[in-house]
């Protein structure tokens, strides 16, 4: 009879624990439940849901695990709902269980600071998902400029599966001097955004990154600022041309490496990154063969980034920087 209830018991936990993980994604832990005040030390990709189904915003500080923070909710039939975060993210924890305002006094596990001198007011990109489109074929902007309206789009296996397989095609092209804003990369990427001659982009979260999230295929200038993009195991940025390449308010977690100048060429490329936060690189963050190419990164925050500057470079400089 003991025997029978310990196995009971025991199949029971296994339920419980399982259906726990499910109102958080994969490789990500609860850090504060609906109604509560959580806190993050720094910017950080948070999930808010249950049951499997999430919606995602990159929070800083304290803030209500609530419906109004997060703009929807994707999941009404559930009234308990977790905000969690990626487990190597920048820590959290709950400081009310009110679900009233911020509070000053939460508690962190965490050091480290958006408000320190490298890299004070970093964001990322900012939208909350404001209904989908369904991408099969590329989306070209090639003048003024393309308002994404904060939806997410995601590609159909016509453009790619969004792994590391090469060859696949981009969710979006800009080109001609064009503007790409407000846009969230859904779980297939593919290869995200292609660059052709000067481009913008402002505004723009990878909540997966396929096989690159953005590659320049023609020389230009790109300026790209407030942008966010999680979970990708090769290059962030591929550069195979070149160009010039500026880099204002980014938030970026979990690559390979930051940039990548295509191996063995040695056409220059000149990059200038700042107000960035940079983790969990499996490489490092400036890469390159070319002893013409230049790159300097200021005012911004590291973790587990890796070298700053891989290669040849004629010039690779940092300052400013906070190691959190």
């Amino acid at each position: 009879m003991l025997k029978k209830i310990f196995i009971t018991t025991a199949l029971l936990g296994c339920a419980a624990s399982a259906f726990s993980a499910s109102n958080r994604p994969d490789n990500y832990t609860t850090i504060c439940k609906v109604g509560q005040t959580c806190t993050v030390s720094g910017p950080t990709n948070v999930a808010f849901g249950a049951a499997g189904q999430f919606v995602y915003k990159v929070l800083s500080g304290s803030f209500s695990c609530s419906v109004a923070t997060f703009g929807s909710d994707p999941i009404p039939s559930k009234s308990v709902k977790e905000c969690s975060i990626p487990k190597n993210g920048s820590g959290g924890g709950v400081s009310s269980s009110s679900s009233g305002g911020n509070n000053s006094s939460a508690s962190t596990s965490s050091s480290g600071n958006t408000s320190s001198s490298g890299g004070g007011g970093i964001t990322g990109a900012t939208c909350t998902p404001n209904g989908s489109v369904t991408v099969s074929s590329t989306i070209r902007i090639s003048s003024g400029t393309y308002d994404g309206g904060c939806k997410v789009f995601t590609a159909t296996s016509a453009l790619g599966d969004g792994s590391q397989k090469e060859g696949q095609k981009p969710v979006f092209i800009v080109e001609g001097g064009a503007t790409l804003k407000n846009v969230i990369l859904g779980s297939n990427a593919a290869d995200g955004i292609h660059f052709y001659g000067s481009a913008n982009i402002e505004n723009i979260r990878w909540t997966n990154v396929g096989e690159d999230a953005m590659t320049v295929k023609e020389s230009g200038t790109i300026n790209i600022k407030n942008i966010s993009a999680f979970e990708g195991s090769d290059k962030f940025f591929q550069v195979n041309a070149a160009s010039t390449i500026n880099i204002n308010n980014c938030v970026v977690d979990k690559m390979g490496k930051y940039l990548r100048q295509n191996g063995g060429t040695t056409f220059a490329v000149n990059v200038a990154l700042s107000n960035c936060q940079i983790s969990n690189m499996g490489e490092g963050i400036f890469r390159t063969d070319s002893s013409n190419s230049t790159a300097r990164i200021t005012n911004s925050r590291l973790r587990n980034a890796g070298d700053i500057c891989i290669g040849k470079w004629k010039s690779c400089t940092s300052s400013g920087i906070t190691n959190y």
